[in-house]
């Protein structure tokens, strides 16, 4: 009798420690993340400097993760294709993506998504905000932005702007600039930065904007001159370039480098990610490699913070698309 009642007092326990061993399972694993290599996905071309700064960061967050962060470029929509994959992954930590925050601000606005920015992903960190310009050929006879202004003024809709693709945030900052001066100028999109900074350097538009990094090597072999930046800090390569705050263009257009994973990923392991990240991006190396590719740090945004910000972003683009008369793509 005793027997048979200490057997069945050694099954209860036994499955009494199963139970305790699955429910902690999940608290485990996450203790233990990571035990693998992390995806990286960037929404960009290799070699652009989302790629570089992404590269740069995964390299010194390895150390603190303990395992390889592997970059994958996943390019196409400015992110909007790394986004929409990105949505449908497992919310582990082992797969995560960057890219500027125009999928999750501005293309929602523009196209109709199969991803929704603020229900179907985690926001992770910003890493930081890319300076952007607006530029002309050396031998244009534009000398400041007041010039560009005037003569658009007297030249009704004869201005010819070139930008990397409809809805980014060089089309609807020019085109809210526009607004605020009272011209009009004709619209040239292209499919990404590259290709319009090739058509400035050939003559085929008057005026051409993008990320300051991208134009600084044409600005020093003194093809290009630089004439207004967005952001009141200024370029160090072209320091007598009007800045929105000189202008007094008081809207924001920022366009930041953010870090994301699929909506629901557990505490512990977004937290630890968060901590890698931020240990990398306070390293002077990481610091000088950012400054050489005119990006701008500011203190490390995570959490709900981010997601708020983001949120708020989305709003603020959502109204200006609306402003300016950018109109929605439908997905058939």
């Amino acid at each position: 009798m005793r027997r048979n009642f200490l057997k069945k007092l050694s099954f209860i326990l036994l499955g009494v420690i199963g139970s305790l061993i699955m429910v902690q399972s999940p608290v485990v694993a996450q203790g233990g993340f990571p035990t693998r290599p992390v995806n990286i996905w960037v929404g960009m071309p290799a070699g652009g400097g989302t790629d570089i700064i992404i590269r740069a960061l995964a390299e010194g967050a390895e150390k603190s993760l303990g395992q390889r962060i592997v970059v994958i470029n996943k390019p196409g929509g400015v992110g909007a294709v790394c986004a929409s994959l990105l949505a449908k992954e497992k919310p582990d930590g082992y797969t995560l993506a960057a890219f500027p925050d125009t999928p999750v601000t501005r293309t929602p606005h523009l196209a109709d998504l199969s991803y929704d920015p603020l229900r179907d992903l985690s926001y992770i960190i910003r890493v930081g905000f890319f300076k952007v310009v607006f530029v002309v050929r050396a031998d244009s006879p534009f000398k400041k932005w007041g010039d560009v202004v005037d003569w658009a003024k007297k030249n009704p809709g004869q201005l010819v702007f070139g930008h990397p693709g409809v809805g980014s945030t060089l089309h609807i900052a020019m085109a809210k600039i526009a607004i605020r001066e009272g011209f009009t100028f004709k619209n040239v999109p292209f499919a990404g930065e590259a290709p319009s900074v090739s058509a400035l350097l050939g003559g085929h538009i008057m005026v051409s904007s993008g990320n300051s990094v991208g134009w600084r090597s044409h600005v020093e072999a003194k093809m290009v001159r630089v004439l207004l930046v967005v952001e009141k800090e200024g370029v160090d390569y072209a320091p007598d370039a009007a800045t929105f705050e000189k202008m007094g263009y008081d809207f924001e257009t920022p366009t930041s480098i953010i870090i994301c994973a699929p909506r629901g990923i557990p505490d512990p392991i977004r937290e630890r990610l968060e901590k890698a990240f931020i240990e990398r991006m306070r390293t002077e190396a990481f610091k000088a490699l950012v400054k050489n590719h005119e990006l701008m740090l500011t203190e490390p945004l995570v959490g709900k913070d981010l997601f708020d910000y983001i949120k708020k972003l989305n709003g603020l683009f959502e109204h200006y698309i609306k402003e300016v008369g950018i109109y929605k793509i439908e997905r058939k």
